[in-house]
């Protein structure tokens, strides 16, 4: 297979998808294979170690651009991940867009314009976090993955650009919520965060996934760009505070 084969393939899944969400009663066998395709098809990429075990952690996301299903907010078609570390928590994300910036026929949220921690999260006993670059299409994106123990009575964070967050223990999802995506409970600031050892980074390129310590030379803190939630809909580009967690209304 070439390197252009599985682009080919993917922008005939997307086009057909599209075409069956217009329809009033669309073949389910029909929506079913294009999705089951569509999920074969996406690459699996690393956006993290675990701290603890060290364990890589590679996540199958649509790296192509934001047309494709994977990005659905309300609706994703994701396949779930290889065993994941015992201590994994959640992974959050940010993404810096660039033109062009695609507009599919239904919400996408990429999240931020730089990445942050989830305070709520990160300040629990044992819990650090890793920060990795993912670039989609001409965008530039950024996982924030949380590993440790279970915090007790606190909730997570959404999975990257999806409405949900599976609850994991042990590694294995034991079933699925939600939060309204708000900035107030983020941290842009990642700077202190990366000089008490709770927030960790993996160098763009590094294909050994090496797991460093410390602001210095990190490319993550300080960037630029707004403290805003993106939220891609009906052709517009929102930078939103907060917004309903299931409906992206």
């Amino acid at each position: 297979m070439t390197a252009d084969e599985p682009l080919a393939e993917r922008a005939w899944l997307i086009a057909e998808s599209n075409r069956l969400s217009e329809q009033e009663s669309p073949d389910l066998n029909r929506v079913q294979e294009v999705n089951r395709r569509y999920r074969a098809l996406l690459p699996e990429v690393t956006v993290a170690r675990c701290p603890d075990s060290g364990q890589v952690v590679r996540w199958p996301i649509d790296v192509y651009g934001l047309d494709g299903c994977f990005w659905n907010y309300v609706s994703s078609v994701r396949r779930p991940p290889q065993p994941l570390p015992r201590g994994f928590l959640a992974m959050a994300g940010a993404m810096r867009l660039a033109e062009p910036v695609e507009h599919p026929p239904f919400a996408v949220v990429p999240g931020p314009d730089v990445p942050f921690v989830v305070t709520r999260i990160l300040n629990s006993p044992r819990v650090r976090a890793v920060i990795a670059e993912v670039p989609v299409g001409a965008h530039t994106g950024w996982t924030i993955s949380y590993f440790g123990p279970r915090p007790e009575d606190i909730e997570l964070v959404n999975l990257w650009g999806a409405n949900t967050y599976a609850v994991y223990r042990d590694g294995v999802n034991r079933g699925w919520s939600w939060v309204v995506p708000n900035t107030a409970d983020y941290d842009f600031e990642l700077t202190e965060w990366l000089r008490s050892g709770k927030l960790l980074w993996l160098a763009p390129g590094d294909e050994s996934a090496t797991l460093r310590e410390g602001p210095d030379g990190c490319p993550f803190a300080g960037l630029p760009g707004r403290r805003r939630i993106s939220l891609i809909r009906n052709g517009m580009i929102q930078h939103l505070g907060a917004f309903a967690g299931n409906g992206a209304g």
